[in-house]
């Protein structure tokens, strides 16, 4: 892109030779394997039980092939065999050490995960996430409104931690109403929000027109999939560039981020590039276990490479992405990555009347007609067990009889067209919605039977 400022934090390693970064991958992980075998009783008998020869195991391929992953459902199990931490966490509590706790949110319905840190995991987090600043454009002392609540919770705890230690003057305003963080953006003129991409949605329906005028450069957004039509949206409004990130609470960081080239278009997508000599990013066929291919899509499976007293060994995420080689991004980094706008939660996929529907795809076509600010999709069923999908939409403006209509008559045609069902569409009235402050929850499955 002509003209477009190249930011670099760490030149040696971003542009590293991918032979040199798997050799620093593994020169990492043996070690890590080798400890947890020692003395992490949840990690040794799970893989004990997979029959694992950690000896054998001399290359990545070797490793994915060889260690079985763990998910959500075995951390849950484990603290409830040996409450309230589980014996994944029994070494670290012995070592006398200062230790941060962090939780996940538990609205999956199989309960709330602990995850311990250290101090030294907490440094490295930040490490990680400098990255991620530094890609954005974010300097030192930048005024920087974390809209995120600073509690047990792993977001927010960790964006604010990663922030200080960066040198960003944050402002921890997440205490107050959406009112008042606009009377207090008005004062401080931040340079940047630090939030839940659908907050900022919330933030400027409530601000209107005055949003683009607070100063705001920079939208670090994240915590949840997004369209490309969702971020330009919001781009527009704030008269700022986005840039995102992904991350888990499994990892108690953000380790995906998109570089210079931002959210890129809907021609062509930006790129969330892992950060490769700390984390190990997979992107698997969940059928199979082999690693998919450029512009495939897959299960995302990580591995973080240097918390050896609380190790997170090829924890499955549940998470659906498109994988982008390294050299996918005109940026030039030999990071890999997955591709912006392509994140979904595996389950998330619906089947409606027999075809498979992602809620992204409906979430791009939506956000890109300007008359669209908010939508909801119900689903039932009729007298005959068939599936009804209802699409509510809250106009961004007030529409007469006739524009209604129209708007109705176009997103069912374009619905359609794109996603091959049909959907009764019902334009509502400005303000008919309720808008996520936090996460987005857009789709309401209420079928009484659900067929595979």
């Amino acid at each position: 892109m002509p003209g477009l400022e190249r930011r670099v934090l760490d030149a040696e390693l971003e542009f590293a030779a991918p032979d040199r970064l798997r050799a620093l991958q593994m020169a990492k992980l043996k070690p890590l394997l080798a400890r947890s075998w020692e003395v992490n009783p949840f990690f040794r008998e799970h893989w004990q039980k997979a029959r694992v020869d950690l000896d054998r195991i001399d290359n990545l391929s070797h490793f994915s092939a060889a260690v079985p992953m763990v998910d959500k459902a075995m951390f849950i199990e484990d603290q409830e065999i040996e409450p309230p931490y589980g014996r994944r966490h029994r070494h670290v509590m012995g070592l006398g050490v200062p230790l941060i706790t962090m939780t996940s949110s538990g609205t999956s319905g199989q309960g709330v995960e602990i995850h311990l840190q250290t101090n030294e995991d907490l440094a490295n987090h930040n490490r990680v996430h400098s990255f991620y600043f530094a890609w954005a454009g974010m300097r030192r002392a930048d005024r920087t409104f974390l809209t995120m609540h600073v509690a047990l919770l792993a977001g927010g705890r960790g964006e604010y931690h990663a922030a200080l230690d960066y040198g960003l003057s944050v402002f921890p305003v997440a205490f107050y109403d959406t009112e008042r963080r606009l009377a207090l953006a008005r004062r401080f003129r931040p340079r940047a929000l630090y939030g839940t991409t659908s907050y900022f949605g919330h933030l400027a329906a409530v601000a209107g027109d005055e949003v683009g005028t607070l100063g705001v450069e920079i939208l670090l957004t994240g915590a949840e999939a997004a369209s490309i039509a969702w971020f330009e949206k919001l781009q527009r409004q704030f008269k700022a560039r986005a840039a995102d990130r992904y991350g888990l609470t499994q990892m108690a960081v953000d380790h995906m981020f998109t570089c210079e080239h931002g959210i890129g278009t809907r021609e062509r997508p930006g790129i969330l590039h892992n950060v490769d000599p700390y984390v190990l990013l997979e992107v698997v066929d969940p059928e199979t276990g082999r690693h998919v291919k450029d512009g495939e899509a897959g299960e995302i499976v990580v591995t973080s490479l240097y918390r050896t007293d609380v190790p997170m060994i090829r924890c499955r995420t549940r998470d659906r992405a498109v994988y982008r080689a390294a050299g996918a991004c005109p940026c030039g980094r030999s990071w890999p990555g997955i591709e912006i706008g392509s994140v979904g939660r595996i389950d998330d996929m619906k089947k409606i009347k027999g075809i498979n529907v992602w809620p992204q795809a409906v979430d791009e076509l939506l956000f890109g007609d300007p008359e669209v600010e908010e939508y909801q999709v119900r689903l039932t069923t009729d007298e005959r067990a068939g599936d009804l999908a209802t699409l509510r939409v809250m106009p961004a403006a007030s529409l007469n009889a006739a524009k209604r209509a129209a708007l109705q008559e176009t997103l069912a045609k374009a619905l359609r067209q794109k996603i091959g069902i049909g959907f009764a569409v019902e334009v509502l009235a400005p303000g008919a919605l309720d808008r996520s402050t936090y996460k987005a929850r857009r789709w309401i499955d209420e079928r009484v039977q659900l067929r595979s």
